[in-house]
């Protein structure tokens, strides 16, 4: 009996033992999956010329960032070895090219050219990337990412990978001795749960109930911004006439007939640009705003200043006036009383005149 339970143990550790060699096998595979750029998994990686890998769209990105218009990229296959076209994000192969007979070598080695022959025209600067692995500006071909060749063995172990379960987020909430495995995400709060912290951290009748939950990632990329009008339509144009963002449907509405419409990455580049320069030429001159600013403060102190004292004047000639009309009143009153008493008396002397001259009559 003992001896059956230490064979059951022995068999248990053995178990053991190859499970966290499995697990550590697979960390290690994960991390050399990671995509350079966005430190993520590898998604339709491509083979730079340096023979490093990155993800297609984050290699788009960081060419558009760097200045370079966005590329036609091509959809991912449900297969990479489906086709030959699917292989690469090649869309068609190149033509052979053609052997040059001895009379077109002779003739372009000693005239340079012919008759009946263009000359080659300017090229155009070549494409470069910006390699995180290597630290190195790396040269693409003439068509860009479409000339890089898609990593194959990168994209099947990627898959196994995520068929296998490999890729476990922790939720970032629960405690160390007892975290579990996160189901959600959180795009607002950029962060994973598990069940019960999501209900925790995101109470109903909470503006946190509102937040946007998507799948545990690693990587919380900024929302994509979505059409009010259409549902999944990204915006991807700005109307300058209406200074507002567009989605392709809405773009070709007749409401937006005529007026400039541009991607969003151009107006954001014209935009900022103008950002630039106006805050650019405010540094400049920045002594002589201060100085303007300093000369607006003083007048308007002195101003101030002025307007006091014209308030203090003006209440002193109020008063000086209702003095003098004070006094003049009283003087136009004693003037006038003595004319009604001259006036009074006049009229008394008259009627007692012609009194008695009445009675002398009579």
């Amino acid at each position: 009996m003992a001896a059956m339970a230490e064979t059951e143990l022995q068999s248990f550790t053995s178990i053991m033992d190859a499970l966290v060699r499995i697990s550590s096998n697979m960390k290690s595979m994960e991390k050399e999956l990671r995509c350079p750029v966005c430190d993520e998994m590898v998604k339709q990686p491509i083979l730079l010329p340096c023979l490093h890998s990155v993800c297609l769209l984050c290699a788009a990105e960081v060419l558009v960032q760097r200045g370079y218009p966005p590329p036609d990229l091509p959809p991912e296959p449900n297969s990479p070895a489906s086709t030959p076209n699917t292989r690469s994000p090649r869309q068609a192969r190149r033509p052979t090219p053609r052997t040059p007979d001895r009379l077109e070598r002779v003739l372009r080695t000693v005239c340079g050219t012919y008759p009946g022959r263009r000359r080659k025209e300017t090229t155009l600067p070549p494409m470069l990337f910006p390699c995180p692995s290597c630290q190195q500006d790396v040269e693409l071909g003439e068509k860009g990412l479409t000339d890089c060749l898609r990593n194959l063995h990168w994209s099947g172990l990627y898959r196994h990978t995520v068929s296998l379960g490999s890729i476990a987020i922790m939720c970032g909430f629960c405690k160390p001795p007892q975290s579990l495995e996160a189901t959600k995400g959180c795009a607002d709060c950029k962060s994973n749960f598990c069940n019960e912290c999501f209900k925790l951290y995101h109470p109903w009748g909470t503006p946190r109930a509102q937040h946007e939950h998507i799948l545990p990632t690693n990587n919380f990329r900024p929302k994509v911004l979505v059409c009010t009008e259409h549902e999944q339509e990204r915006l991807l144009w700005y109307c300058r006439n209406c200074q507002k963002l567009l989605c392709p449907l809405c773009k070709l509405r007749r409401v937006h007939h005529g007026h400039k419409v541009l991607p969003i990455a151009q107006a954001y580049q014209a935009l900022k640009d103008k950002v630039n320069k106006e805050v650019n030429f405010i540094l400049a001159n920045q002594e002589t705003i201060q100085s303007q600013i300093t000369q607006l403060e003083a007048a308007n102190k002195q101003m101030e200043a002025n307007s006091s004292v014209a308030l203090h004047q003006l209440t002193h000639c109020i008063r000086e006036l209702g003095a003098a009309i004070s006094e003049r009143q009283g003087a136009l009153a004693l003037a006038l009383e003595g004319s009604r008493c001259r006036k009074g008396e006049a009229l008394s002397s008259q009627v007692s005149e012609r009194r008695g001259l009445w009675s002398m009559q009579a």
